[in-house]
């Protein structure tokens, strides 16, 4: 609740009718308890009680959830990573995304053919490695419906000054490999180190930046390491969302990100205060 302020809550509430029994900053609350625990409404319902000793309709519960914005939640995530940031802020950037599975079906020919297929999304995020926690922490999420390409999301949501470090490497894949990309990323003055494709250009700029620029050497160090989010999402929720509005899709996968951002949160300040403890042991010792 500490990162939640009254003044960026994307929602009012009308100066018309009866109060609701919630805060603005308890309906936040809600939604993030709602994901983070794995519930359904009702359970979300029964739950507040346990927490706050106040009550929430489940209904009215599906009605605030979905007053929340996706952009508010990403705030909220980068906000923490500014927080982790104050505790260890040693790292490169490193951009990836994964598929999410809906439980609903869609119409789709196959050869001629109608069938039925489950309806996807798909989750991109910008993390930092910080290796001296060996923690993995987001400084960007942003859902998407169906099969959209990674690219795009990497220079148009990932890549904004206000977010990154200058100096720092970025890391990604070969769906993320392109001029624009390279370009934009240099721009910023990061350093790009994105994996070209396996085949032969004419482009000067990019031949350049294949001879000269990219390190793969670099790029072994940090593969791998962005799985660390999607291996909680895989292990807790197999990769599926239970939701039907896509706009509530959009909002609950954000919030699967913001949920593995405060575990992240939580382990580096253990860690901070483990450093201290020994760190004044050993003085003392001494």
């Amino acid at each position: 609740m500490q990162f939640i302020t009254e003044d960026a809550i994307p929602f009012a509430f009308s100066l018309r009718g009866r109060k609701p029994n919630l805060t603005r900053k308890e309906i936040v609350g809600m939604a993030i308890m709602y994901v983070y625990f794995e519930l359904d409404f009702r359970e979300a319902e029964h739950f507040l009680g346990l927490i706050i000793d106040k009550q929430l309709d489940h209904s009215n519960c599906v009605r605030w959830f979905g007053k929340l914005t996706p952009e508010y939640i990403n705030n909220l995530v980068f906000k923490i990573h500014k927080a982790i940031l104050k505790i260890d802020d040693a790292g490169d950037y490193i951009a990836d995304s994964t598929k999410l599975t809906c439980d609903r079906y869609h119409k789709v020919i196959q050869r001629g053919e109608e069938v039925l297929e489950l309806e996807t999304w798909k989750i991109h995020i910008f993390v930092m490695y910080l290796i001296n926690l060996g923690l993995v922490s987001i400084v960007n999420i942003f859902a998407s419906p169906g099969e959209k390409h990674d690219s795009p999301p990497l220079r148009d949501e990932h890549l904004r000054k206000k977010n990154i470090i200058p100096g720092r490497k970025v890391h990604a894949d070969k769906a993320y490999f392109g001029k624009t990309n390279i370009k934009k990323c240099k721009s910023l003055g990061l350093q790009p180190n994105i994996v070209p494709q396996d085949r032969d250009y004419s482009d000067g700029f990019l031949k350049r930046y294949i001879r000269h620029d990219y390190d793969n050497e670099s790029r072994k160090k940090t593969r791998g390491l962005v799985e660390t989010p999607f291996g909680g999402m895989e292990t807790e929720t197999n990769m599926k969302l239970r939701c039907r509005s896509p706009h509530h899709r959009e909002i609950y996968t954000c919030l699967m990100g913001l949920k593995h951002q405060l575990r992240t949160f939580m382990r580096a300040s253990l860690m901070k205060v483990k450093c201290l403890i020994i760190y004044f042991r050993t003085n003392l010792w001494y």
